[in-house]
This record gives structure tokens, sequence and C-alpha cells, in this order.
């Protein structure tokens, strides 16, 4: 008879705990889980139960139960003992739902590609080539362009880039846009264009760049398309 009233007071218990009490209240709890636990009316394994049914059955509050049953602790030291532990648990899972929340609402896909090039225009002082394959390098967060490179054939970047503007057309295509400068010849201010669309995790179109500075403004220095 003993043994079955000790077990009904730790259903009831557990059941008042779990639809009564808030997050931030658990440590009263937790103080009413330790007195009948004081009182021997609850036994280890019941404590440790209730406890792992309020999710608070960790090594902390176990330490804490044990230091105030030895009398080490005041109840004022071990309630506050409690509360602290209770604080951390709630901050870390708010941090862990920040961080679910954020790795959901945010998308991020790279891409890279190559293009040979097909028209040089001779104002080009280089040794660039026709036919010579150029790589091309994207990065879209939540649909925006953050990031371009363009490499030669050498792995040399080609142009610095300034506010890359991606537009999303019809049927999938796309347009990207951003202003900038020659590397090699900062002073040469060029635009570049790049027209296509995504095909699975490829990016198929073409590009442009064109001369964006007084002399022969709008001249088309450099065209390539994707293979």
């Amino acid at each position: 008879m003993k043994l079955n009233m000790k077990n009904f007071i730790l259903t009831f218990i557990i059941i008042f705990f779990v639809q009564n009490t808030t997050f931030a209240e658990k440590y009263l709890d937790v103080k009413k889980l330790y007195d009948l636990y004081a009182q021997e009316i609850l036994d280890i394994d019941q404590l440790n139960s209730s406890l792992e049914k309020i999710n608070l059955n960790n090594e902390s509050i176990k330490n804490l139960i044990s230091l105030r049953k030895e009398g080490i602790i005041s109840e004022d030291d071990f309630v506050n003992g409690v509360k602290k532990v209770i604080k951390n648990i709630s901050t870390s899972k708010n941090k862990l739902e920040e961080i679910k929340n954020n790795s959901i609402e945010t998308n991020i896909n790279e891409y890279e590609f190559k293009t040979p090039l097909d028209i040089i225009h001779a104002y080009i002082n280089s040794d660039f080539k026709i036919g010579e394959v150029w790589t091309h390098s994207f990065s879209l967060v939540n649909n925006k362009i953050t990031q371009i490179s363009l490499k030669d054939e050498k792995n040399n970047e080609v142009m610095n880039f300034s506010k890359p503007r991606l537009k999303f057309l019809k049927d999938g295509q796309f347009t990207i846009r951003s202003t900038g400068s020659y590397k090699p010849e900062p002073s040469v201010s060029i635009r570049y264009d790049f027209k296509g669309i995504f095909e699975g995790n490829k990016i198929i179109g073409e590009f442009q760049i064109t001369y964006t500075g007084t002399d022969a403004m709008g001249t088309v220095l450099l065209k390539g398309q994707t293979k």
C-alpha cells in the first residue's frame, strides 16, 4: 500500500508540474521535488524521473541537490543555484533556436562555370586570345548576389566588381550587372553584364565587358558564352 501511495503521489506531482509551470518557474518544481526527496517521500530514482519529465535531469541540478541534502549549502544558495542553471539552459535553448531559424531562412548558392572568349576588341592591350577559357563565380544569398569573381585562363582576377545586381526575368532567365574597373589598370572603368538561365546547379548564358570611360563609352571589349 505504501508503494502504491508513493507512485500515486509521484504521478500527481509530475502531471501538476508539467501542466502548470513555465520554464522560468521550474526552480519551484525542483525545490518541491527536493523537499519530497529530503522527506523520503521520493527515492532517488523517482526524483530523477521527475526531473526528467521537466527537462532538468542534468548533473548541475543533481550536484545542487546532493550539496543541499548534505547541508553543505543553504536553501537560498540551493534556490539561487537552480535558478542560474535554468537560466543557462534557457539561454542555450534560445541560441540553438535562433541558429536553427537562421539556417532555415538563409539560402546560399554557389555557382562556378567557364566561358571561352569569343570577341576581343582591338582596344584591348593584353595577351588575351580568342578561345581561352575564363572562370566565373557567383555567390547568391536568399536570391541576392553578394559576390562575383572573374578569372582568366592563368587564374588571374580580371575585374574589380562594385555593387552587383541580380534581376530575375521570365522563364527562369536572369541578368547580372556590375560596374567596376580593370584589375591590372584600376583607372579603366568597365561594366560586367551576364544574361543566362539556371539549369539545375548549372548556369548557361553569355557575358560581355563594356568600356564605360569617357572615350568610346559603350564599346564592348570582351564577350563570351558558355558551351
